[in-house]
């Protein structure tokens, strides 16, 4: 399996540091790699990877269900800063005595995390990216020379192989460039509700489809802070639109961006 950068933590894993570890934290900054990294332990020990939720009833059965299925399985945590305190104090028993022939791995971006939960684990972090790590794999994937100069030159984007491989596997990608770009000018000139209108149409057969939308707001993020004065206001209606994604579940993705706009008309 092939893993960008993070060299150091690969020669730990290659040479069996974490053989005998059962309960792993990796931290590390948004689209750094932090799964790929999870399912590079998983390749490399053979063990099937198994993206789980962060529900205090999903921790509970864990025991149960690997103690019954004795799958051989990279358990992984994903985002867990973001859980319950119930959550976590569910992970800690678990943690405490791991099933056997299992990995749990929990990935966040927070540095400052649970104490409890950081004594007990074997803690790796994410190494920044080389330049070099960077243009290498832009070659391997034969990312395209215009839009890598506009998610630089035009979006001031930390460009990271996380969100080069996400943009790269998008078909509509120039579409949602186009659109935040629109919505961009239309805060600039001033939204109104014709704009609105157009801008949350376009996400009217979205349902199914909620990377769309996080890219949309991605882009639209980068795009604001790069090219619109006092931007707070619209930074908070798009976090909180986030927000709502990751934590509520959402039936129309329309309304969802038609009500962030309408919290960015003057």
């Amino acid at each position: 399996m092939y893993l960008v950068g993070q060299e150091k933590n690969k020669d730990l894993i290659d040479n069996g540091k974490i053989d005998n570890s059962t309960f792993i934290l990796i931290r590390g900054p948004e689209h750094y790699g932090k799964t790929y990294l999870v399912k590079y332990i998983a390749n490399h020990y053979g063990m099937h990877y198994k993206l789980l939720d962060n529900k205090v009833d999903t921790i509970r059965g864990l025991v149960e269900s690997s103690d019954r299925n004795n799958n051989n399985c990279v358990y992984h945590f994903k985002d867990f800063e973001k859980s319950s305190p119930a959550a976590k104090a569910a992970l800690l028993k678990v943690a405490e005595e791991t099933p056997a022939g299992t990995k749990i791995i929990v990935t966040t971006s927070a540095y400052n995390f649970l104490d409890t939960l950081v004594s007990r684990a074997y803690n790796m972090n994410i190494q920044p990216y080389s330049k070099e790590n960077i243009l290498d794999y832009i070659n391997i994937l034969s990312f395209d020379e215009t839009l890598l100069n506009t998610l630089i030159n035009e979006y001031k984007m930390d460009i990271t192989p996380s969100i080069l491989r996400k943009y790269k596997e998008r078909q509509d990608i120039e579409e949602l460039i186009e659109l935040s770009n629109f919505t961009i000018d239309a805060i600039l000139k001033g939204m109104k509700l014709e704009d609105i209108g157009t801008i949350s149409n376009k996400f009217w057969s979205s349902n199914n489809d909620v990377d769309k939308i996080k890219i949309y707001l991605e882009l639209l993020e980068s795009g604001i802070v790069s090219k619109v004065n006092g931007s707070y206001k619209y930074i908070k209606a798009i976090e909180k639109t986030l927000y709502q994604l990751n934590k509520i579940a959402i039936s129309n993705y329309k309304m969802l961006i038609h009500n962030m706009l309408m919290e960015m008309v003057e």
